[in-house]
């Protein structure tokens, strides 16, 4: 399933599969490239986001300590939450969003349960394996749960899973609803996207904001579940500092923007996770999603653009 999904956003757009591939080749020079984009896009520096997503009754548990200590850091998180998660969490999410912390649709239904066989979370709510009709019916419950527990509409949006709503007519479709909706961007797209078209573009309509790769491999997304919590998984926290600042360091010498995120269960006891965000804060200007859209947004919409 994993890889015929990925030759269906292959296939669907070229430009994508061409950067991959130069990716492999050099990534020094394709992320040079990216460096000219994000001039191009506006961007004086190098700026640094952290988000998360909160996919299980454990992030609720660990999302209030997790917020504060990284307040304490000068760093003030978003928060993507699925509706169902968000109202079972709502007394946590409220005291966390009373600090400022932006929160963004993230869709309303369960994106994982918990296999008691297993022992362990899986996934669930594919908006790629849902119809047309019953994705935008997600999409408007999840906004308005996030107006009803934390009281205000969101202005952004993560889909679940994005890495697997990711063809032209997947998200051409998704920036039509939330265009609908009134929302000003998307955070719904793979760490290729970025690479291609910039840390800030406008192909599918509204603004979208890609999520930041690894910095051995960009075109791959840097996340804590790989690299804190699955099961047998061949990274480890270490591997997570590394390349994280691997990147912050390549990407230093010009303009861009570190897009990051994690789920807070999987970091909340890993000292590694928080020094990591402390050195990234020293190479990049930590920022918001609300700060960066309303600084460059403008930037975007120049016709020679």
């Amino acid at each position: 399933m994993v890889l015929l999904r990925k030759l269906q956003i292959a296939v669907g757009n070229p430009v994508l599969a061409g950067c991959y591939a130069w990716s492999r080749l050099s990534a020094a020079t394709l992320l040079d490239a990216y460096g000219r984009r994000a001039r191009r896009a506006g961007l004086d520096r190098l700026y640094f986001i952290l988000s998360f997503d909160c996919d299980t009754e454990n992030d609720i548990v660990a999302a209030q300590d997790v917020h504060g200590h990284l307040l304490d850091m000068g760093i003030c998180p978003a928060y993507a939450v699925p509706g169902v998660n968000l109202r079972d969490g709502a007394a946590v999410y409220r005291c966390i969003a009373a600090t400022g912390a932006e929160f963004l649709n993230h869709g309303h239904q369960p994106h994982t349960y918990f296999d008691k066989e297993a022992g362990t979370y899986k996934s669930c709510s594919f908006y790629d394996e849902l119809t047309a009709d019953a994705v935008e019916a997600d999409i408007v419950e999840g906004d308005r749960s996030v107006a009803e527990i934390i009281g205000r509409r969101p202005r952004g949006f993560r889909t679940p899973h994005f890495g697997t709503f990711q063809t032209e007519s997947q998200l051409r479709f998704l920036h039509r609803v939330l265009t609908r909706l009134g929302y000003v961007f998307s955070s719904s797209t793979t760490p290729g996207f970025g690479l291609c078209y910039g840390p800030l573009f406008r192909r599918y309509g509204l603004l979208e904001i890609p999520v930041s790769g690894r910095g051995s491999r960009p075109f791959d997304i840097l996340d804590s579940w790989s690299c804190f919590a699955a099961p047998g998984r061949s990274l480890r926290p270490m591997d997570y500092r590394e390349d994280a600042v691997r990147l912050a360091q390549r990407l230093r010498g010009g303009p861009g923007l570190l897009n990051f995120y994690a789920d807070p269960s999987h970091i909340a006891d890993e000292p590694i996770f928080f020094e990591t965000v402390r050195e990234l804060a020293r190479l990049a200007q930590p920022t918001t999603y609300r700060e960066l859209v309303g600084r460059f947004a403008g930037s975007l919409d120049r016709p020679s653009l």
